[in-house]
C-alpha cells in the first residue's frame, strides 16, 4: 500500500497469484429437481395404468362368471347319457377248445338327452361286448343328434363268429353254463356335446360300463337289476 497526492492506493502483493474464473459460456444448464418431477411423473402415470387395468380385468371376471350363473339357473345343464332298456342272448356255440364259434346278442340302448332347453349330439360312439377280458363283438356309430328332452335308439344287434377264451375265460364259461346264467360284459364310451345359449359350448366323455347275466340256456334274457342299472356315466 502506498501514499500519495491522490490519496490511498492499494497494489497486490508480487507473491499472490492472480486467480481466473472461467465461464461456461451462455447455455443453462437444467436443475435436478426438474429431472426428479419429471421421473415421478412417469412412475405414477403406469401405476395409475396398472390399476385401471386390473380393475378392468376384476370387472370382466365378475361380469362372466354372473353371466355363467345366470344362463346356468336359466338352462340347468344336464348330462346326457346312454342307458341299457332290453338285451337278451339269443344263441351261444361254445366248444371244448376254448372258442366261442357262434354269439348273437341283442342290446337296446337309448341315446337319451333330458335338457329341456338345448338339443344334444353324440359322436365317436364305441362299444363292445366281452367275456372275461375277451373282445366279443364292437358297435360304431356315426354321430348323430338328440333333441331336447327326448331320446334316440341305438340299437345293437351282435353277430360274432370266432372268438378264443384263455385257460381262466374257460374255466369260467364252463361254470356259467353249468349254472346257467352267461354274464357279458358291456363297456364303451361316446362324446356328447350340446350348448346353453350363445355363450357355452359343453363337451363330456359318457363311458359305460357294467355286466349282464342272461338266462341261458333258457329264455336269454338279462337280468331285471343288470338291465335297469346299466347306463352311463361323465366326469
Amino acid at each position: 500500500m502506498r501514499a500519495g497526492a491522490g490519496g490511498v492506493r492499494m497494489e497486490r502483493p508480487s507473491d499472490q497469484p492472480l486467480h481466473h474464473v472461467h465461464g461456461h459460456g451462455h447455455g443453462k444448464k437444467k436443475p435436478m429437481s426438474r429431472i426428479r418431477e419429471d421421473d415421478e411423473h412417469k412412475s405414477s402415470w403406469w401405476v395409475w395404468a396398472l390399476v385401471i387395468l386390473c380393475t378392468l380385468v376384476a370387472i370382466g371376471v365378475i361380469v362372466a362368471g354372473a353371466t355363467v350363473f345366470a344362463v346356468y339357473l336359466l338352462y340347468k345343464p344336464k348330462m346326457p347319457y346312454m342307458v341299457v332298456t332290453g338285451a337278451q342272448l339269443g344263441r351261444l356255440v361254445y366248444g371244448q377248445d376254448g372258442v366261442i364259434h357262434d354269439l348273437q346278442v341283442s342290446i337296446n340302448i337309448l341315446a337319451r338327452n333330458t335338457n329341456s332347453r338345448a338339443d344334444a349330439s353324440f359322436s365317436r360312439v364305441n362299444i363292445a361286448v366281452g367275456f372275461h377280458g375277451a373282445d366279443l363283438a364292437r358297435l360304431q356309430a356315426r354321430p348323430f343328434r338328440v333333441a331336447r328332452e327326448s331320446e334316440t335308439p341305438l340299437p345293437y344287434d351282435v353277430v360274432s363268429k370266432g372268438a378264443g377264451l384263455d385257460p381262466a375265460g374257460m374255466r369260467s364259461m364252463d361254470e356259467a353254463l353249468k349254472r346257467h346264467v352267461v354274464p357279458l360284459d358291456l363297456f364303451g364310451k361316446a362324446r356328447t356335446r350340446w350348448k346353453m345359449g350363445i355363450f357355452l359350448n359343453l363337451q363330456f366323455w359318457t363311458r359305460i360300463s357294467c355286466r349282464l347275466h342272461f338266462n341261458f340256456p333258457g329264455n336269454g334274457t338279462a337280468l331285471p337289476i343288470d338291465r335297469d342299472s346299466c347306463r352311463s356315466r361323465s366326469p
